[in-house]
């Protein structure tokens, strides 16, 4: 039977330790915003950043899917308030279910978006989203992707080989 986490430390007894310490969602986002704030970080006239953000929305994320949405409306609200990037919203669910919305300016479009999605019982699809950020790098440069998800049943292998591919683009 397995062993609850210790309760000082977070990490379960026999697990692998990462050297990351647990923190509570709000506190870290909280720190997260405040050091984004801080930032000298500026776009330069005429280029704005693009970043893809893929998620889960598998029911696994049900529960904590409303949290989420306001959660990324105040990041975005932030890197905007530096000079912002575009965002486009890559979301899989369902069985097979993976789309791509346009790229939006600021953390309202994102959230806009996110509040059209329900989650759906299914399967991830990390390897459509992998494979959408290089088709979509190829047109046009994307700095970055974040994913966002609670579980992988994909092979191990074969996402990071499409993650190293991406990696290789520049994201």
């Amino acid at each position: 039977m397995a062993q609850p986490p210790d309760k000082t430390t977070g990490v379960t007894p026999g697990a692998r330790e990462t050297g990351v310490k647990p923190v509570s969602g709000k506190t870290s986002v909280d720190a997260f915003l405040e050091t984004l704030g801080r930032s000298a970080v500026t776009a330069q006239a005429g280029r704005r950043g693009r970043l893809i953000f893929a998620l889960d929305a598998t029911m696994s994320r049900q529960p904590t899917w409303d949290l989420a949405i306001g959660v990324q409306e105040r990041m975005y609200a932030t890197a905007a308030a530096l000079g912002g990037h575009d965002v486009q919203l890559v979301y899989f669910r369902g069985f097979g279910e993976c789309r791509a919305s346009r790229f939006v300016a600021d953390g309202k479009g994102l959230a806009d978006l996110m509040r059209r999605i329900a989650c759906q019982g299914g399967h991830t699809q990390i390897a459509r989203v992998l494979e959408h950020v290089r088709a979509n790098t190829r047109e046009k440069s994307v700095g970055a992707l974040v994913y966002v998800g609670v579980a992988m049943e994909e092979n191990p292998v074969d996402l990071a080989a499409l993650a190293g591919v991406i990696g290789l683009l520049g994201v």
